[in-house]
């Protein structure tokens, strides 16, 4: 009676997904953060209970909706219609790992946009 033994199968190697960083910068109120939220919205990156959030809140402001709001985390930023902070975000396609730095575009918030990118 012959005996083998098999080695166990090597479990497939992941494949390496490759990555890309992206920084977005500019004069301000040039459409970077309307960019970025449609670009998001577009891909399905951003849960659509939270665009309707969004949409709830410049209905009841009497706002139009913009993608920008879609980015906006600080109170202020979301008061003033500016970004003030660098946002980070990050969505996929079929190749690639993406990550979006959103940077501000107002001289005021210069050091902002440096520390973020």
């Amino acid at each position: 009676m012959s005996t083998t033994l098999e080695q166990p199968l090597a479990a497939p190697a992941q494949a390496v997904r490759e990555q890309m960083n992206i920084v977005i910068v500019g004069h301000v109120d040039h459409g970077k953060s309307t960019l970025v939220g449609r670009l998001l919205a577009d891909t399905g990156s951003i849960d659509p209970n939270k665009i309707a959030q969004v949409r709830a809140i410049c209905d009841s402001q009497g706002k139009r909706f913009e993608y920008a709001f879609l980015l906006d985390a600080l109170e202020a930023e979301q008061a003033q219609g500016i970004t003030i902070d660098a946002a980070r975000c990050f969505f996929q396609s079929a190749l690639r790992d993406y990550i979006i730095i959103d940077a501000p575009g107002h001289i005021e918030f210069l050091k902002n946009m440096i520390s973020g990118a």
